[in-house]
């Protein structure tokens, strides 16, 4: 009885249970083979090309929420010798900066050398 009171008391406050889902905006895959929507219209990754980026950039998707930017460097240097492309390594720093909340900082070097194809 004390839940349905709660629920009741919840309702007429304008509060409404949702189910958490993760931010999904599409899925698109482009002429050049690679995929996207890379980050939502509301800044979020998107999970929907998730999968497909760790496939393209194993290393990239594989940082870890702290990881430094010597260790992006890392990264972009290790899937480009898979033979991944400039598109790919882009997306998937794109899409980890988006899910990570990684500032600017950490990510404009690495995608600066990345635009001069200066992977390693």
């Amino acid at each position: 009885m004390a839940v349905a009171t709660l629920s009741c008391s919840l309702l007429a406050l304008g509060v409404t249970a949702a189910p958490a889902q993760a931010t999904s905006c599409g899925y698109v895959t482009y002429a050049d083979g690679t995929v996207g929507p890379t980050v939502c219209k509301n800044g979020d990754a998107n999970a929907k090309v998730q999968a497909a980026y760790a496939k393209a950039a194993p290393a990239i998707m594989g940082l870890a929420s702290d990881a430094t930017r010597k260790q992006l460097q890392a990264a972009v240097c290790s899937d480009h010798m898979r033979n991944d492309t400039s598109p790919e390594l882009y997306d998937a720093i794109e899409y980890q900066a988006a899910r990570y909340d990684w500032r600017h900082a950490k990510v404009h070097r690495v995608v600066h050398r990345l635009v001069d194809g200066k992977y390693c």
